[in-house]
């Protein structure tokens, strides 16, 4: 299926857009699921989960940016996976099609959970929360 967060045809790279504002033409673009896994690589197929990355964002060693050597930039693109499959197929349960969610801030159970341990004084557990500059800020709780 046809990526439905990123246009192959504009040339551009999903994250030098997303983290440089940099929307020039890459003369190589490789494509990149989504959500990894055998069985969810084809599921990110089915859905257009897929992103175009230059040779350095998608392979390990040739950039620390590279999202098959960096679990921040990995997960980044993952909740951006997942919002834009909430967005498009609303009808559909995330967990339910993948079996997990991108980040334990689109599990209402999971983070009810961390809620109520920031509430208690756990905050040693923010080395377990996934954080990506602006798109998955600490909570308010954990915050200096």
């Amino acid at each position: 299926m046809k990526s439905i967060m990123h246009d192959r045809k504009d040339g551009t790279c999903y994250l030098c857009m997303k983290l440089h504002g940099d929307y020039s033409r890459k003369s190589v673009l490789q494509e990149h699921h989504a959500i990894g896994g055998t069985a969810n690589r084809k599921k990110s197929e089915e859905y257009g989960l897929k992103v175009y990355l230059c040779p350095p964002h998608h392979l390990n060693g040739l950039s620390p940016e590279a999202v098959h050597g960096n679990d921040r930039i990995r997960r980044y693109i993952e909740v951006a996976a997942q919002e834009t499959f909430e967005r498009h197929f609303p009808e559909k349960d995330f967990k339910e099609v993948f079996g997990k969610y991108a980040s334990w801030e689109h599990d209402p159970e999971e983070k009810a959970v961390r809620q109520q341990s920031c509430k208690e004084g756990f905050r040693q557990q923010a080395d377990g929360f996934v954080c990506i500059g602006d798109i998955l800020p600490l909570p308010d709780c954990l915050r200096d």
